[in-house]
């Protein structure tokens, strides 16, 4: 019989895509979990001085060639590993995501060191709720989001790159009413991203279908993926 027309089947399915969705949520929260103890510990006794001033460690990590090198850092990671996934083992994948959190969390040290803690409490609130409005339109939504994913990645490239010229060159960073339309439009692209993101978890589950092994590392590749949305709709709320 057709499974497409066997409502068990496709019950089935339905509680399958959920536990799969479901244990990619868990897996972030415990990537998010890493980032917010390593960004305290790093922030407080790595780069903050006694005196309350920037270590020379965080002088080095936070320059703009550094900036640089971890976003194209983070391309190549994620590339490398998404090309590899099918012949990495679980534990290998899992290596990858906390890894990737703990490198995330000495990227928000400074948040941590030098941020009234109660602001961070209500933009992580903010953030917390835009990434999870825009991800549920992407679980239930049944347009395909990808015409508009890629007019967001290409709006938030040039917000990075934006960005990462205004590092370089102080001289050009955008201020004043100019700065705030470029985070907007930054954290608009971000939440678009998120979205599609949810929607092709959503596709990749159901090749998975009968391959629960690599159904679990997609469900934590899929995390890194989210978790770096999320610190980026953060960072720009910040």
């Amino acid at each position: 019989m057709n499974q497409f027309n066997n409502p068990a089947a496709s019950a089935n399915t339905d509680i399958g895509l959920r536990n799969f969705m479901l244990g990619t949520y868990r897996y972030m929260v415990m990537a998010m979990v890493v980032s917010a103890v390593v960004a305290y510990g790093f922030g407080m006794y790595v780069l903050r001085t006694p005196e309350g001033g920037i270590s020379e460690i965080g002088r080095m990590l936070f320059s703009p060639a550094a900036a640089l090198g971890l976003t194209f850092g983070i391309i190549f990671l994620f590339g490398a590993v998404g090309r590899k996934l099918p012949t990495m083992s679980i534990g290998s994948v899992k290596v990858f995501l906390f890894g990737f959190a703990a490198i995330m969390g000495v990227w928000l040290s400074a948040i941590a060191a030098f941020v009234d803690p109660m602001i961070s409490v209500k933009i992580f609130f903010m953030a917390a709720s835009a990434f999870a409005g825009v991800s549920l339109i992407g679980y239930v939504t049944k347009k395909d989001l990808g015409g508009i994913a890629k007019f967001a990645i290409m709006a938030f490239v040039g917000f990075i790159a934006i960005n990462l010229l205004g590092r370089f060159f102080p001289a050009m960073a955008p201020t004043g009413g100019l700065d705030i339309i470029l985070n907007v439009v930054g954290l608009l692209a971000i939440c678009a991203i998120t979205a599609w993101e949810t929607q092709n978890l959503k596709r990749i589950y159901y090749g998975t279908v009968g391959n629960p092994d690599m159904a679990e590392k997609y469900s934590a590749y899929g995390a890194a993926s989210l978790l770096l949305s999320f610190i980026n709709i953060f960072s720009i709320l910040m």
